[in-house]
């Protein structure tokens, strides 16, 4: 936790762009009702130097500039990258048609961990099929609030909407275009988008790069356009803004450059979900303002917990949050590793946060992996079987599995991504896994958990036939792709059956990555992640046998977590790595500690050395935080705006 005196005015980003705080009149409207009497910059709130609102003369430079900004968006973009007239990125994707899918919320399939959302592209591609009597796929999904966003080959487009008004999961579900022209269907699609990229053209600031998007109820155009009139109008002006912006670009690179900030201030937001669609259009934003909304709490913007990786400035003054969650900082700065400023205040240092060191790392070692091995039998167990499985699958089944044996797969579609790949959209197409996959947190009856648990060798090598070919890094040479840790297993299952109680096995943890195969080329189509736990026990041809197998695969998610970083985390024992008293585990004190900061707000140091001088007596450093309370310095608490 950094401590610094307030800048006043404008929220000044020396990487580029800056975004200020705005006032706003609170109205009783949805998620997303702009206050047509909220007052705005026409400069955006964006400055290079100077107050947010003085005066000078660049402001009246601005205000000047302002009133020619109606010209077209596109030619102001080219003039800040250079170059020919862009070519939108709607011809690349000529082929593709976008359908909005509504209703399934209702469903009972809601209830899963991604909303249903995944099984509800299942239904929708199986339905799809039978009526075109060939395989329908949907190339890209995305959720918009309570909507479904898909992106069908235009040949496939008349067999989904057949399905408008079929029942899924117990509801009914309505299936239609989604366009820019269903804001008004009374306006043609190119007065509507013209519209749109007129105000886009107004909220622009080159020089800034800064896209102003607050208190748009008084932007002109939305106001005659009646945009906020009606919930439904509301609900799609958002992502149809979004598209017009993103078809002005011919790379996702230009885009991220051309707009680094963006203000959201000032909308009496409830929720992001009626924007949410800004974090896969400017995936890499570095500066973002949401200022003087209606956010009660964190809930209101976890939808963007793991997006905007390079998040360096943030702003969420004059929401409700700040009092109903006073450790909200805290969250914010676990949530954006790189975030250097919260509220105008720096709360990371600017080589933490060029690292992305998180301000509330504990300062305890991070121990290093446990591999408890006997004679080597888990070592070169591991050395063959991924060696193995990569090349002859068969024989590896064979030679390690038993009609005892049991396998498992899981698909873990919402585990998190690599955060240098974040702005790949690419989907992961996981239909050669989703057929097989166990993860029980989906597959909900008894018969299909059982179908799907493969038993003995011939089962699970047919399992592992179906399965993509696979290249795995050499343990050898790259080691610092794995994390493997091992330990003994007691009470394995003894084959013979001559020790009832069972016998010493290994279990075997492995977490890693391998690229995906084309046979005929021999290149790589696609990398993953995997998590793969084995019980290994006595028997077979090499006196080892695997007793379970059970593996999760999951989108590429990086090896990075894999290294400790010395810098930040392995701290010298003369630099203060607490002694702990004797029966105190690190693990339970590291517990103890983040507990005293969530309710002291005291800094990681303060809360340390609060705990040592008590001897790691929680409740006595309770007492002794209150006793001196009014005496500590400013610096000893996490400082917030």
């Amino acid at each position: 936790m950094v401590s610094q005196k307030k800048p006043s005015g404008a929220m000044r980003n020396s990487r580029g762009g800056a975004v200020a705080k705005r006032k706003t009149r609170t109205d009783r409207d949805g998620d997303l009702v702009m206050d047509p009497t909220a007052r705005t910059r026409a400069g955006g709130g964006v400055s290079k130097g100077g107050k947010a609102g003085a005066s000078t003369g660049r402001d009246k430079t601005k205000g000047a500039r302002a009133t020619t900004r109606g010209a077209d968006f596109e030619k102001k973009i080219i003039s800040h990258i250079g170059g020919a007239p862009v070519r939108t990125r709607h011809a690349q994707s000529k082929g593709l048609e976008e359908l909005r899918v509504t209703g399934h919320k209702n469903s009972k399939a809601a209830s899963n961990s991604d909303g249903g959302m995944s099984s509800l592209i299942m239904w929708l591609e199986k339905k799809a099929t039978m009526k075109s009597k060939r395989p329908v796929k949907i190339k890209k999904s995305r959720s918009e609030g309570d909507e479904l966003i898909i992106s069908v080959p235009g040949e496939d487009v008349a067999h989904v909407l057949r399905l408008d008004g079929y029942v899924f999961a117990g509801t009914n579900i309505k299936i239609e275009r989604a366009s820019a022209q269903d804001l008004n269907p009374a306006v043609s699609k190119e007065t509507t988008i013209a519209m749109l990229k007129g105000v886009l053209a107004r909220r622009y600031d080159v020089d800034s790069k800064l896209l102003d998007l607050s208190a748009l109820g008084v932007d002109p155009d939305l106001k005659a356009a009646q945009i906020f009139d009606s919930r439904t109008t509301t609900s799609k002006f958002f992502p149809a803004l979004m598209k017009v912006l993103d078809q002005q670009f011919k790379s996702p690179a230009e885009k991220n450059d051309a707009i680094i900030s963006v203000s959201l201030a000032n909308n009496e937001l409830t929720s992001v979900s009626a924007v949410t669609t800004l974090a896969q259009t400017l995936p890499q934003l570095k500066n973002l303002d949401l200022s003087n909304n209606a956010f009660k709490d964190l809930a209101a913007i976890e939808a963007w917990r793991r997006k905007f990786p390079k998040l360096d400035h943030l702003i969420v003054s004059g929401n409700p949050l700040e009092q109903a969650e006073p450790e909200y900082a805290v969250k914010l700065l676990a949530w954006y590793p790189k975030l250097r400023l919260l509220n105008t205040v720096q709360v990371r240092s600017d080589q933490d946060a060029e690292s992305g060191r998180r301000v509330t790392d504990i300062p305890f070692p991070i121990r290093s992996p446990n591999f408890q091995d006997e004679g080597q039998i888990a070592e070169n167990f591991l050395r063959t079987f991924f060696a193995g499985y990569d090349a002859d699958r068969a024989t590896l089944a064979q030679h390690y599995y038993d009609e005892q044996s049991e396998f498992s797969l899981a698909v873990n579609t919402a585990a998190p991504r690599d955060p240098s790949t974040a702005h790949e959209t690419a989907p992961q197409e996981w239909d050669l896994y989703i057929k097989r996959s166990r993860n029980l947190k989906k597959i909900t009856q008894l018969p299909a958990r059982q179908s799907r648990l493969c038993r003995g060798a011939q089962a699970i090598h047919e399992s592992w036939s179906s399965l993509p070919t696979t290249r795995h890094p050499d343990l050898a040479t790259q080691p610092q792709k794995w994390l493997i840790e091992c330990q003994s297993q007691p009470g394995v299952p003894d084959p013979t059956g001559a020790s009832p109680a069972g016998v010493d096995g290994f279990l075997v943890t492995v977490h890693g990555e391998f690229d995906e195969i084309d046979v005929s080329t021999g290149q790589v189509k696609k990398t993953r992640s995997f998590d793969r736990t084995f019980i290994l026990g006595p028997g077979g041809p090499t006196g080892v046998r695997v007793v379970s197998d059970m593996t999760t695969v999951r989108a590429y998610g990086g090896f990075a977590a894999f290294e400790p970083d010395h810098n930040e985390t392995q701290v010298p024992t003369e630099a203060g790595v607490p002694v702990l008293p004797q029966g105190l585990t690190p693990e339970i004190a590291e517990q103890m500690l983040i507990e005293l900061q969530k309710q002291t707000s005291m800094t990681v140091q303060y809360a340390k050395d609060c705990l040592e001088q008590v001897q790691w007596d929680f409740d006595r450093a309770l007492q002794a935080f209150a006793a001196v309370r009014a005496n500590l310095p400013a610096d000893a608490f996490v400082q917030v705006a």
